[in-house]
């Protein structure tokens, strides 16, 4: 998996991904908007919105692992 972008949009309170897949190659990538809620949900350890502004693609990269166990894979956008 390889992370492409990812920031916290404090107003909506949502953590925004663009990530692809080994399948996805240089071709496609995939777009994740979670709420705060999902993302304690799904976050592999303790995390507080104040600490939303500086996590790391480690994180991000375990947060989408654990989401991916319940969940498809978002479709597929063009590059």
């Amino acid at each position: 998996m390889n992370i492409l972008e990812h920031y916290y949009i404090e107003d909506k309170k949502t953590l925004y991904i663009e990530f692809s897949t080994k399948e996805d190659g240089d071709d496609f990538y995939r777009i994740l908007e979670l709420g705060f809620e999902d993302i304690e949900y799904y976050s592999p350890t303790i995390i507080y919105e104040d600490e939303l502004r500086s996590i790391d693609e480690i994180f991000i990269f375990d947060l989408i692992e654990q989401y991916l166990l319940d969940n498809d894979l978002p479709e597929e956008q063009k590059l």
